[in-house]
């Protein structure tokens, strides 16, 4: 990204960016959408069937100090600090897609857009 947005700055260039933060996203992943996405990726159907049972009936409670919590079903989300997650969560938003240049890490997108100055933006 810095070699793109330098280089813009370089040959004299505005460089106007956005970056996006997906608040919560692995407590948002949708499984059932998971599972499509991996289905049309071609995954074979013998690690889709692993996948689903690392994510269906997980539970979780919490400890402070001593004391723990009762447990708790989870109905969707994914396992945080897992080295699934963030692959699961590159898979959910392979097909975001913009008329700009985009980069993709785990939860973070970051959009870039070069114009000369003094032209207006496309985004707005």
């Amino acid at each position: 990204m810095l070699h793109h947005w330098n280089s813009a700055l370089d040959n004299r260039k505005s460089v106007r960016l956005l970056f996006v933060d997906h608040a919560k996203a692995f407590d948002h992943v949708d499984h059932s959408t998971v599972v499509r996405k991996l289905i049309n990726f071609g995954v074979p159907d013998i690690l889709i069937r692993w996948i689903c049972s690392f994510l269906i009936d997980r539970q979780q409670r919490v400890m402070v100090c001593d004391a723990f919590s009762s447990w708790v079903m989870l109905s969707g989300s994914m396992p945080q600090g897992s080295l699934l997650g963030p692959l699961t969560f590159i898979i959910l938003i392979d097909d975001l897609t913009t008329g700009c240049m985009t980069h993709k890490f785990v939860d973070d997108t970051t959009l870039s857009e070069f114009i000369n100055k003094g032209e207006p933006s496309t985004w707005i």
